[in-house]
């Protein structure tokens, strides 16, 4: 694939970062030497930590691989000193060349022990580039096959680009050419075979389509290709669920009504009219509320995907390992973005105190829940809204904030509903088994219970029922048997869970109307009225 700009950005500044996947280096490498080298007339010598030195390389067909010609060899075997010695040698070298250096922004930012080391090799990359801007015929790539930025102080002398993923079009194209030989048909299934590689790079569909055959998968390749998605995906850091296989929830129809409006905002009837795409929600409430159900339900309501970014993965990567994430989530829309626990991202480190981390990844998600253009719904959830920066909960991040509560009676009778009818099916019906008088006992002992705990309940009343050998017939004493022996969150941690609710529900709007249910309890003043 070839690397858009990068002959021209090399042309004007002389020096490149370049960040690939690691399994794209040999194609990329190749593109360097048939697309710029070959054109420019000039070799191509590539230097690591392995070769100890810089090497020739030319692309032999036959073999299908480099051959390696040797050019220098470095006495020192030290890391840093072999960077400072690849770097040197480039800047005194009199002849042409494109000089290729790998991993040397990871060997900054990780293998560097001392702040002096960094700052030599810095001093040798300025006064390498500005000896290059006095050459005519040497040229220097930062090839990362990490991915590792290069620093802001050296962004300026030195431009960073990446190997974009390809798009649909693209990935048409691509597995036109490679699926001849398998005996496999785009045309039939063309928009599934996009779908089911889109968010892969040019070498992992490669790989994957040859996986696929080796297995004996041609037959079912969609479906071969979509499980090696979801694994590499996973070895990335994301959690992908292509058709979320979800029931409804119970509740939450406010959440539900602006559901509607997202599918609206969605179609293409809303870009004939300009109507701007969604951006995302942020989820506010309690443990237990139903806040990850309600994102997995969003994602089969909307027809999309549904992709969980780990925050633990993203706060040990730092900003440009969640901007690589990003690139691979926009390639794979139309999707449902989903942060869990989206206020851990902003924590300080608990051992230093220091949150210079948080606030670039602060920085690249600020930008981007502004700037994305792709059909991508981010749906974050967290506990405390006061435990965000600001710059996030302004216009422009996300579209609205919903505060999922407890759920209120009416609320907690559909969320019985739901569950005790994958046991009994008379709960499918009306108001099941249950008269209203025994609704609203129920009802009432377990106000203040979140959704979580109700399934609980109704689950420990099937399995006992069960282990005792008796029909699954879920009536009112087995489900308040479960109460008396739980204790709800609210009871536990009363005085946090009100704080979560006073912080944010003068900033948020409910994500449930007001119960006018014959449930719901009545209205009481102070004085017992």
């Amino acid at each position: 694939m070839v690397i858009p700009e990068l002959d021209t950005l090399l042309n004007c500044y002389r020096a490149v970062s370049l960040g690939l996947p690691l399994i794209e280096r040999q194609s990329v490498l190749k593109s360097i030497e048939f697309n710029i080298a070959a054109s420019w007339e000039f070799p191509v010598y590539l230097w690591n930590l392995a070769t100890n030195g810089y090497s020739q390389i030319k692309w032999n067909e036959t073999e299908q691989r480099f051959n390696f010609c040797s050019l220098v060899k470095f006495k020192n075997r030290d890391p840093f000193q072999q960077a400072t010695d690849a770097l040197a040698f480039c800047h005194d070298y009199s002849r042409e060349g494109i000089f290729v250096l790998e991993n040397v922004q990871s060997l900054i930012s990780q293998g560097v022990s001392r702040f002096c080391e960094q700052e030599v090799i810095y001093s040798w990359l300025v006064n390498t580039v500005y000896q290059l801007g006095v050459s005519e015929n040497k040229y220097l790539i930062l090839l990362d096959t990490n991915e590792v930025e290069l620093s802001r102080v050296l962004s300026g002398i030195i431009p960073s680009v990446y190997q974009p993923l390809p798009g649909s079009s693209e990935v048409i194209e691509l597995l036109k050419e490679i699926l001849p030989a398998t005996g496999v048909s785009v045309e039939e299934i063309e928009q599934e075979l996009s779908g089911a590689v889109s968010g892969l790079t040019v070498e992992e569909i490669k790989m994957g389509v040859r996986l696929a055959v080796r297995r004996g998968q041609g037959d079912n390749l969609v479906d071969a290709l979509l499980d090696y998605k979801i694994g590499r995906l996973q070895g990335l850091g994301l959690d992908f669920i292509p058709k979320p296989n979800v029931t409804d929830f119970g509740g939450l129809d406010r959440l539900k009504q602006g559901l509607v409006g997202v599918q609206a905002d969605f179609s293409p009837l809303a870009r004939t009219h300009n109507i701007p795409l969604p951006k995302g929600w942020l989820l506010v409430g309690p443990p237990g509320t139903g806040k990850t159900f309600a994102a997995t339900v969003c994602a089969r309501y909307l027809g999309f995907p549904l992709i969980s970014v780990g925050v633990d993965a993203v706060m040990a990567g730092g900003a440009a390992y969640l901007k690589r994430l990003l690139r691979r989530i926009e390639a794979t829309s139309p999707a449902v973005c989903y942060f869990d626990e989206f206020d851990k991202f902003f924590m300080a480190n608990k051992v230093t105190g220091e949150d210079s981390k948080s606030k670039q990844v602060l920085g690249v998600l600020l930008t981007w829940l502004q700037e994305k253009r792709t059909p991508t719904f981010v749906i974050a959830t967290l506990n405390r809204l006061d435990a965000l920066p600001p710059e996030l909960t302004r216009a422009g991040r996300f579209d609205k904030i919903y505060y999922v509560g407890f759920p209120q009676a009416n609320e907690r009778k559909e969320i019985f509903q739901l569950h005790a009818s994958r046991f009994d099916p008379r709960y499918l019906s009306g108001d099941g088994p249950l008269t209203e008088s025994e609704w609203k006992i129920l009802l009432g002992k377990t106000q203040n219970c979140t959704g979580a705990e109700i399934r609980s309940m109704v689950e420990s009343a099937a399995r006992k029922l069960f282990h005792e050998g008796l029909p699954l017939a879920i009536g009112l004493p087995e489900l308040l048997q479960q109460r008396e022996v739980m204790v709800p969150l609210y009871v536990r941690d009363t005085e946090r869970v009100l704080a979560m609710e006073n912080r944010a529900k003068y900033v948020s709007e409910p994500a449930s109307s007001p119960d006018l249910s014959v449930y719901a309890p009545p209205l009481t003043s102070y004085w017992g009225d």
